[in-house]
């Protein structure tokens, strides 16, 4: 139903690489300066800055999608590098900074901020330490999160106001086949050892590129900044001139790579355990996801938990609407209901904007304060329909305009109007956008919590968004309602079951089936999904039931001082730190107020 935003897919999977040769030290005087044996609390954020600057040696276009460029003085010129080198950079890096930070005493931290920096700093370097065992520059083809798409999200960030920055867009972009060139030699030597992307994710992205090369030069992806420059023709003709004369040439190599050398080569298994230490991959995915180390025996286990009880609440209201408690003449009665499906592609589209201002009033009463940005609705560009993208949100700063729900259209024949409004209150509000936004509005914590980001935290936050909805009154009808309680914990049983458990390809998809949201076609494009970032759907309800288990707490604790706006106030506040640091958090706020 959703997708791991650029913001997550970079930062913890480290699927985008980096050019350092373009990248000077930042913050001067921190990157290499000495440090005593042990550490104290103000240093923390010193060693906030150095992380910042590692990510910027190896990975200046993930500051770039996260506003830090211009702070940490990121050359517009500067692209990714993908080199063996660069990452052995980037991992010595990586512990040099977990040992400092292991340094700090955390009781020694009296301010709130650095203490939340300190521990989702230590959380975040453990993890992806942990993933080393992935080798997932090997393997790193992508059709969710690869560079054919998350670099089209970074093009309309370059800026091209002034003639040097227009030079240096043209220097930038024409970067891209030499990155191309490093990530086929990374694809050839993990197929030498072992690793590679699904036979069907392979067919995904070739169909990806096919679209975006069948794409007219002046219109293709890679040079979409040249619609902020109009007033420059020779600039764009310049553009097209890169598109034709360098870009294409190395994306149909690369294409071709793909077809006739990995495609044969390629893995049929879709479970990440058919790779070299598969099984130690998947836990490290899951801690990576989680923010946490919970395990896939907890999580499945828990899942399971938390589908009977969903699938209860369901049958309950199912009998009460439609007189039976057999789950699928419930969805079926649903699906065919009268006014609940869509006649036109476009008409999904308009539906889901016109819920927008109405799912933000609703939401107003449960909190102290809304953020202004605001956000719109726009599909995906024709280079990415039909691929198997999921619906997803794209956060940007809140000077340079609204942030962007993506919605995924493929499926609009199938689609109701209780599954859009479900999604668009997970991706909007009061879901990723308003927490997302108002981490961004909020400005007190350290730049690198832009970079710390758990899936759990900003996934588990949407999911319960859906459940917060229905208490606001946003849905329409009982249709998202129950529609809503189908989904949820799904995710925590089966994509364990495939990685971890031994099921098939077709057990899973039937699982998912059983749901109602799902058909054979969509279970299909969600395997692929999970294919190539294992246990990121665990995230949702792992972070969810956390959340819910919270509020219950303080329910209880409080009794009738329970205020729900106060209690969102303090889950937000600490952006997207690891989900033990939002309870610490949210327990600390429930000690203080109990105590009065």
């Amino acid at each position: 139903m959703k997708k791991t935003i650029l913001l997550l897919a970079c930062s913890t999977l480290l699927l985008v690489a980096c050019d350092s040769q373009n990248n000077t030290a930042r913050s001067e005087g921190t990157a290499n300066q000495d440090f005593r044996a042990t550490e104290t609390a103000e240093d923390v954020t010193v060693i906030a800055d150095d992380y910042i600057n590692a990510m910027a040696d190896v990975h200046p276009l993930y500051l770039v999608a996260t506003g830090l460029a211009a702070d940490y003085g990121i050359s517009n010129t500067a692209f990714e590098d993908i080199s063996p080198e660069a990452t052995a950079r980037f991992e010595a890096a990586e512990d040099q900074l977990l040992s400092r930070i292991n340094m700090v005493d955390p009781d020694n931290i009296e301010n709130r901020n650095d203490w939340v920096l300190h521990q989702s700093l230590k959380e975040t370097l453990e993890a992806s330490i942990q993933m080393r065992v992935c080798k997932t520059p090997l393997w790193s083809l992508n059709h969710m999160s690869g560079w054919q798409n998350s670099l089209g999200q970074i093009v309309p960030l370059q800026p091209v106001s002034t003639a040097e920055e227009r030079t240096d867009a043209l220097e930038r972009w024409a970067k891209l086949p030499a990155y191309l060139a490093h990530d086929r030699a990374n694809l050839e030597a993990g197929l030498a050892q072992g690793y590679s992307a699904p036979k069907r994710v392979v067919a995904r992205v070739i169909k990806q590129l096919d679209i975006a090369l069948a794409t007219p030069p002046a219109e293709s992806p890679f040079i979409g900044f040249i619609k902020n420059a109009e007033d420059a023709p020779e600039f764009s003709s310049a553009a097209e001139r890169l598109v034709i004369d360098k870009l294409n040439p190395a994306i149909a190599s690369y294409r071709a790579f793909l077809n006739d050398t990995y495609m044969p080569a390629a893995r049929d298994a879709l479970a990440v355990t058919a790779l070299p230490d598969g099984d130690a991959c998947y836990e490290a995915f899951l801690r990576l996801f989680h923010g946490a180390n919970i395990g896939s025996k907890a999580t499945f286990e828990n899942g399971q938990k938390a589908v009977a009880a969903n699938m209860a609440g369901l049958l309950d209201r199912g009998e009460e609407v439609f007189g039976t408690r057999d789950l699928g003449e419930i969805l079926a009665q649903v699906k065919d209901a009268p006014g609940n499906r869509f006649e036109t592609e476009e008409e999904l589209i308009s539906f889901t904007r016109d819920q927008v201002a109405h799912t933000r009033e609703k939401s107003e009463p449960f909190f102290s304060a809304l953020p202004e940005q605001e956000m719109v609705v726009e599909p995906y560009p024709d280079y990415l329909k039909g691929t198997g993208q999921s619906s997803r949100y794209e956060p940007t700063e809140a000077e340079k305009g609204p942030a962007t729900y993506r919605i995924n259209t493929d499926d609009w024949a199938e689609q109701t109007r209780g599954e859009a409004m479900v999604v668009v209150v997970h991706e909007g509000w009061p879901g990723h956008h308003l927490q997302l936004a108002t981490f961004t509005e909020k400005g007190d914590l350290h730049p690198a919590m832009k970079l710390l980001g758990s899936s759990a935290a900003v996934e588990g936050w949407a999911r319960y968004a859906e459940a917060l909805a229905e208490e606001a009154g946003i849905y329409h009808n009982v249709y998202g309602e129950i529609t809503r309680r189908a989904w949820p914990a799904r995710g925590m049983v089966g994509d364990p079951g495939l990685h971890a458990y031994g099921w098939t390809n077709e057990e899973t998809a039937a699982y998912f089936i059983e749901t109602g949201n799902f058909n054979e076609e969509t279970a299909e494009v969600l395997l692929d999904r999970m294919a190539v970032i294992p246990g990121q759907l665990t995230g949702y309800d792992t972070g969810g039931l956390e959340i819910f288990a919270l509020r219950r707490e303080a329910e209880e604790r409080l009794g009738d001082r329970f205020d729900i706006r106060a209690f969102h106030d303090h889950v937000l506040e600490v952006g997207m730190a690891p989900i033990s640091v939002i309870r610490a958090n949210v327990e600390a706020w429930i000690e203080e107020e109990a105590a009065q």
